[in-house]
């Protein structure tokens, strides 16, 4: 019924839609027209009796499916044509008009299902309709709107836009002649530079010139894109102030001193400066001495035509008489004491200028800004090479100097006295080491420390000397007594590094004996008689050469107490290695052992405010505690119990971690023992056949640690059988401590 009704109300504007058909588009009009001509087939009586007549569903489904396949076959077919076949021989008028009143039947529900199906269709195509009309309002709208716009387009165009650009134009091309003009100027300045730079110089105001040239050269650099500048000259100064620096040793001046150093602090050459001011000394005393000889010479002389001015100031000193001796060389004191006072006044200089940092005073505000820029004493001293000396190491020299003048003059007895020079040596080498180097307990757990020659030269220094180290209420039997270290020298205290700084002093001034040895060796081989050139060889071989060699027995103390390794034990046991899941975060060990490296950092840049610590020994002394920092990681992981491929992750992320940091703390490249524990950690995934093989070609791993990469890697990967082969290997290797 609800079809009826809406076939009813549309029959009501089907006119209406006629009338608007002209209207619309040739091809929807076309469309519409068709769809009402099919309209229009359906008589108002057809209405009437669809309307009067009750429509079942299934009973209508059912009479379309009684109609015959044949009716559907195509738009040829002769329906007339084919009843008429159909009909019997022998006509029966009952029978006919049955079958008649059931193809009515099936005609109707066949207009039914047509009529409903087009009425539906035209619903859709009214709505379809009503879109396009819509899109052709809206099209119609744009297309106005379109238009307005392009027509005050144009208007802005011709009003606004033009105008505009040819001011932003201007402004750009006004920007760009100022910023020419600047330049210009600038370069105009340099081009006078010279004149204002020697009025500078004039005044000795040495810094002033300084910042100027510094100034000029940057300018320089900015203008370099001006083929002018390359006619633009910068007058050097460095021979001026070279000039200023040497005027200080025989007449010193605070305020001309001060302004020459800070100009060589400007030019950050303050080493340069120190290295040519003890040159100038050194030119001012020859200088000095060689004119008051000269002078007492050419008097005494007379008109005697000698050229004196060419002799060297050795023999210029033979000819001074008896007569004037005593008064050239009281003014010769005279003249010293000036360029002495003046030595003496710039190291007060220095030294107030040093006491000045350390109390925070640095009166000239320009020193302030000057002294923030320095570095740190510890950085500053990697670079350094002033030798760390002892008074015996200058006294030992001293008598070595005294000896060769001794063998210069009795060379039959050469032999004996560098015999004894050796001995002097081997006691200073093995006293230092007694001191320092000798700790049982660390000896132990550090192999590998002292090389097999060192430690045959200590053996043989104290068994020729008859060194016997007894308890106390022992008799002790020795042929030279045995070196005692004084009390004053604490080695214990943990904030001093444990005496860092002495054995730094102790250490290095015996590296520093030896070489001066090495320098001496060509020249005591020629006092030598050949039958007896063996021995020196030997000493050199084997003593001499073996004094830097102490260095690793006397630091590593150092570093095996400067961070808690058996901290980083208990950390580590605590740490859960059976997971599940990959971490994204370290473990807190890691954190706390970076923290140990910096402490020590800052504790060894405390040392090195009092005492400079070479770049060898630091270089040691980082290598001895990475090295114990790596081969302790190794120890906690193969203390592991349980443990996961998570968990072998984890270790991964935790060494990792370790090396980025550690790498910003120490300039050492690459990493000591790096390598010894990835290798330990990657052991974790070898099959069984692989581990074998570990087994026999990493010797460097403990027992333990082989038995726990067994144990616990391989764990039920294996059988019982397979895991005690692999034990038995690890037992029948004789593993040499690394």
């Amino acid at each position: 019924m609800d079809r009826l009704w809406f076939l009813e109300i549309f029959w009501r504007v089907v006119f209406f839609l006629r009338a608007s058909v002209s209207s619309l588009p040739t091809r929807v009009s076309q469309q519409l027209v068709i769809c009402l001509s099919h309209l229009y087939l359906v008589s108002q009586e057809e209405m009437r009796e669809m309307r009067e007549q009750p429509i079942d569903p299934q009973a209508e489904q059912e009479i379309i499916n009684s109609i015959q396949e044949v009716y559907y076959s195509n738009d040829s077919f002769d329906m007339v044509q084919h009843e008429l076949e159909k009909l019997p021989p022998e006509l029966n008028l009952q029978e006919l008009e049955e079958y008649r009143d059931q193809l009515k039947r099936q005609q109707a529900a066949v207009k039914r299902v047509t009529l409903f199906t087009q009425c539906e269709w035209i619903s859709c195509f009214l709505q379809e309709l009503e879109r396009v009309t819509s899109l052709q309002t809206n099209l119609q709208l744009a297309a106005v709107i379109c238009t307005n716009a392009r027509r005050q387009l144009s208007i802005s165009k011709e009003d606004f836009t033009e105008a505009s650009l040819g001011l932003l134009a201007n402004q750009r091309r006004r920007h760009l002649l100022t910023g020419l003009l600047k330049s210009l100027r600038t370069i105009k300045t340099l081009q006078r530079t010279d004149v204002r730079l020697s009025e500078m110089l004039e005044e000795e105001d040495y810094p002033g010139a300084i910042q100027l040239c510094l100034e000029c050269q940057k300018a320089a650099s900015t203008f370099k894109h001006y083929s002018c500048i390359r006619y633009v000259k910068i007058p050097a100064t460095t021979e001026q102030l070279d000039v200023a620096l040497s005027k200080t040793c025989k007449h010193f001046d605070v305020s001309h001193y001060t302004r020459v150093q800070l100009a060589y602090t400007l030019l950050e050459k303050t080493q340069t400066a120190m290295d040519q001011l003890h040159m100038h000394f050194t030119q001012a005393i020859h200088n000095t001495v060689f004119q008051v000889v000269l002078g007492y010479v050419e008097l005494c002389a007379g008109n005697a035509d000698t050229k004196f001015q060419k002799m060297q100031y050795k023999d210029l000193c033979t000819h001074i008489t008896q007569d004037s001796y005593v008064p050239c060389l009281s003014d010769l004191c005279k003249a010293l004491w000036e360029v002495m006072l003046s030595y003496h006044r710039t190291m007060q200089w220095h030294e107030e200028q040093d006491n000045e940092e350390c109390t925070g005073s640095a009166s000239n505000g320009v020193w302030k800004t000057l002294r923030s820029r320095k570095k740190s004493d510890y950085s500053l001293n990697k670079g350094s090479n002033a030798p760390i000396l002892t008074n015996t190491t200058l006294n030992v020299i001293r008598l070595v100097g005294k000896y060769i003048q001794m063998m210069n003059i009795l060379k039959p007895i050469a032999f004996d006295v560098i015999h004894c020079v050796s001995q002097l040596f081997d006691y200073y080498l093995y006293a230092v080491y007694t001191f320092f180097g000798r700790n049982d307990m660390y000896e132990s757990s550090g192999p590998g420390l002292i090389s097999s020659r060192l430690r045959t030269t200590l053996n043989r220094i104290q068994e020729s000397s008859s060194i016997v180290h007894s308890g106390p209420g022992e008799d002790r039997k020795e042929k030279v007594p045995s070196p005692h270290l004084s009390q004053l020298v604490v080695l214990t205290a943990s904030e001093t590094l444990y005496g860092l700084a002495q054995r730094v002093v102790a250490t290095e001034s015996l590296v520093f004996l030896a070489e001066q040895f090495e320098f001496l060796q060509s020249h005591l081989d020629t006092m030598m008689p050949a039958a007896k050139k063996p021995f020196l060889q030997q000493f050199y071989s084997q003593t001499v050469s073996t004094a830097s060699e102490l260095r690793k027995p006397i630091y590593w103390v150092v570093a095996a107490k400067a961070l808690d390794y058996e901290q980083m034990l208990l950390l580590m046991a605590g740490v859960k290695w059976d997971i599940r899941e990959i971490m994204s975060q370290h473990n807190v060990y890691v954190d706390v052992l970076l923290k140990e490296f910096e402490e020590f950092n800052k504790r060894l840049g405390d040392v090195s405010r009092h005492v400079r610590v070479p770049l060898p020994v630091s270089n040691v002394l980082w290598e001895h505690c990475i090295r114990l920092a790596n081969r302790t990681l190794v120890e906690g992981y193969g203390n592991v119990k349980k443990c996961s491929n998570e968990g072998r992750a984890l270790m991964q992320l935790d060494f990792q971690q370790f090396l980025m940091k550690l790498e910003k703390l120490t300039d050492m490249r690459p990493i000591p023992d790096k390598d010894f524990v990835e290798t330990y950690i990657k052991a974790y995934y070898l099959t069984e056949n692989d581990m074998e093989q570990f087994i026999k070609n990493h010797r460097e791993y403990s027992m333990k640690q082989l038995a726990n990469l067994v144990n616990v890697c391989l764990g039920s990967h294996i059988n019982k059988k397979a895991r005690q082969k692999l034990l038995a290997a690890i037992d029948d290797i004789d593993r040499p401590k690394r």
